[in-house]
């Protein structure tokens, strides 16, 4: 992957919104996504998901990074450094980029992922909490499976449309989806999208090239 300095510097302007100014992830992500109407699909896909990966795994990223909130801006690089890297992304020779001992980094991982409120990157009064209340076993099972991103199920309204129809519907604005067995009315994307603003995009692309036409 090849990291491109607008769309990093969308990331780290976001997370410092984030974790110093108080600002909900879900709104610096938006106000991101609106810096440049150039930006493609994999573009704002790339934006998007990287200032949420960074936020779910603050704490495990802070702590290899050797950083604490509230972050000044060199430590937010590297904090994104430390992202890439686990990711096996090449760092680019800016001048943002500390020089990164990858082998530090990545042995800082593999010792953490044995320790559960750093491998799971939650705080310690959670992880207490959730001994307390379920136990040890059950509660590793619990917060490892909460870490997982959920995939996105889309549930047909049959009182408008078949879900044969609104597979096939989906497919022609190329979002493919998969039924899933025992659920009559559902149908999870096999890559996650934005559905209800690609469909509506691509429908106002439509109606904009056929009043040219006419």
């Amino acid at each position: 992957m090849r990291l491109h300095r607008n769309l990093v510097y969308a990331v780290i302007d976001s997370l410092r919104d984030i974790f110093n100014e108080g600002v909900y992830a879900d709104k610096a992500v938006e106000l991101a996504l609106k810096r440049d109407k150039r930006w493609g699909a994999r573009d704002r896909k790339f934006v998007a998901e990287t200032i949420y990966d960074i936020v779910r795994w603050k704490r495990l990223y802070a702590e290899i990074a050797n950083v604490k909130a509230p972050f000044s801006r060199p430590e937010l690089w590297r904090l994104f450094a430390v992202w890439c890297v686990l990711r096996g992304i090449k760092l680019p020779d800016w001048n943002q980029i500390e020089p990164t001992p990858n082998r530090r980094i990545k042995g800082k991982f593999d010792e953490l992922s044995k320790i559960r409120k750093y491998r799971e990157s939650i705080p310690d009064w959670m992880d207490e909490v959730g001994v307390h209340e379920l136990g040890e076993d059950i509660w590793t099972k619990e917060i490892a499976a909460l870490n997982q991103q959920a995939s996105v199920i889309l549930r047909t309204n049959t009182l408008n449309i078949s879900k044969t129809k609104l597979q096939k519907d989906l497919d022609v604005e190329g979002i493919e989806t998969e039924t899933i067995a025992g659920y009559d009315d559902a149908l999870q994307l096999v890559e996650r999208a934005n559905v209800l603003k690609q469909m509506l995009l691509k429908r106002v692309i439509l109606k904009f090239k056929m009043l040219l036409h006419n």
